[in-house]
């Protein structure tokens, strides 16, 4: 049914011809029908009152704020249900200078300001928000930071000075000439004493080949001496002395074991042979090493590379000793760079005088590289490091924070005149002023707001503006 809107004065004064052919049409309607044309009739005499359409709500995902829909639903990477960004609030103030007509507010949580060439995001909170997020600001001032590079590694004996002990004839381990719990020994110290046909064999062709001497022509001695000197040089080399080849000539009696000697002081590292145990020449009997000096071999990151140089001294601790703290120094810097972990391997040359130091203990170490002169400094718990670029938020107003972009130098503490806290200190070399307050803690959960509005944030590839300063 069509209703035609009519003027009040139409309404109040009907024709007469009107209201009879009203009265007919009712008469022949049955009694439902009749009721309800008087309702028609009436709703039909009110002027419609106008529609006001709501704002269309854009629904978005949590997690991936760069999914957009006009619709509820789900989320097509993470599957989560959209959740719908808060309605944008009308303002008279915000025009395009572009054009004289109005455009649309952005939400009240983030404003996005935009020019030629540079993009910046000021996020704003609102009371509720502020109140939850624990948001702690710092004054951006001078400060005396001490660069403190800390190093990971572990212990290791000094290679050059370790030995991996060999016997020049296999044999058979007769028994231990030392207590097997053994761990320091001095040079000369008996250690083992071994079984070995080979040697034997040896002693007897040395006597056979003294015995041909003496037979041989004047002529024929110098081969026959060639052949004794090769072989008191290999006896030479399990410990028999010219004392005992001489009293071998003499009497002819064949040794049929020998003691096996520590051929330097040291430690020894690792398990000692068991009596019975046969051997060849080219197995390790046991390994001894110096420990009264040994190695922290650290791993260097690429972007601490340049800050060593030789002699540096170092600051070690390990977890085996906390209450101590070893000294050392910078003695190698490797030329090979791990492709795997992006490091350069470093060794320092520590004093271990109580050998509590013990080869593959993992160890700590620190740098201290002097502190530098005054410069503008930040907690760097307000840095967002990015791996392209360094973040901070900062505090333009009440509940407003505004994004930027600086230029961070290296990290360290602050000087012992200066209290530090438990933190440590970046200085700023470009985008921030003395004076200003930047985000200490809480800037994650305003870079997810931004992210949330879409607004160049942390993972944005947009230039943000950096202010020469």
């Amino acid at each position: 049914m069509e209703c035609l809107e009519t003027s009040p004065e139409s309404v109040s004064r009907p024709s007469a011809l009107s209201d009879m052919k009203t009265n007919q049409l009712l008469l022949l309607l049955p009694l439902p029908l009749m009721l309800m044309v008087p309702m028609t009739i009436i709703g039909c005499k009110q002027k419609p009152s106008p529609i006001t359409l709501s704002e269309k709500t854009i629904w978005t995902c949590s997690m991936h704020p760069q999914i957009r829909q006009n619709h509820p639903g789900d989320c097509p990477i993470c599957r989560m249900a959209l959740v719908p960004l808060r309605s944008p609030m009308p303002s008279p103030s915000v025009t395009n200078p572009l054009s004289p007509s109005k455009v649309e507010e952005p939400p009240l949580s983030t404003i996005l300001v935009q020019t030629k060439e540079v993009m910046q995001t000021i996020v704003h909170l609102d009371a509720a928000q502020s109140s939850v997020s624990s948001i702690r600001t710092a004054p951006v001032e001078e400060r005396k930071v001490q660069r403190k590079v800390d190093l990971f590694g572990e212990i290791a004996y000094i290679s050059d000075a370790h030995t991996d002990f060999t016997w020049y004839y296999g044999g058979r381990v007769q028994k231990f000439m030392i207590d097997y719990n053994t761990t320091e020994v001095s040079a000369g110290t008996p250690i083992l004493e071994v079984y070995s046909n080979e040697a034997i064999a040896d002693q007897r062709s040395y006597l056979e080949t003294l015995r041909q001497r003496w037979l041989a022509t004047f002529y024929e001695r110098r081969n026959y001496d060639s052949q004794l000197a090769a072989i008191g040089e290999r006896l030479s080399r399990i410990g028999i002395t010219p004392e005992d080849l001489k009293a071998l000539e003499k009497d002819g009696k064949i040794h049929s074991t020998f003691i096996i000697r520590a051929p330097r002081s040291g430690s020894i590292l690792g398990a000692l042979p068991h009596a019975g145990e046969r051997f060849t020449p080219d197995k390790v009997l046991f390994h001894l090493a110096p420990l009264d000096q040994v190695w922290f071999v650290a791993d260097v990151y690429e972007q601490d590379l340049s800050l060593l140089k030789l002699g540096q001294e170092i600051s070690i601790h390990c977890r085996a000793h906390p209450e101590d703290v070893f000294k050392g120094k910078l003695v190698f810097i490797d030329r090979e760079v791990d492709s795997q972990k992006r490091t350069v391997k470093a060794r320092f040359v520590v004093p271990n005088p109580k050998r509590l130091l013990l080869p593959q203990l993992s160890a700590t170490g620190t740098l201290e590289l002097g502190v530098m002169k005054s410069l503008l400094a930040v907690p760097s718990s307000a840095v967002i490091d990015t791996g392209r670029r360094q973040l901070v938020y900062v505090e333009t107003a009440l509940n407003t924070y505004e994004l930027r972009a600086v230029k961070i130098g290296a990290e360290g503490e602050l000087s012992n005149d200066e209290a530090s806290g438990s933190f440590k200190w970046v200085p700023v070399t470009e985008g921030l002023t003395a004076g200003e307050k930047v985000v200490t803690a809480g800037a994650f959960l305003i870079d997810a707001e931004a992210q949330m509005q879409g607004l160049p944030a942390s993972g944005a590839e947009a230039s943000l503006k950096q202010t020469d300063r």
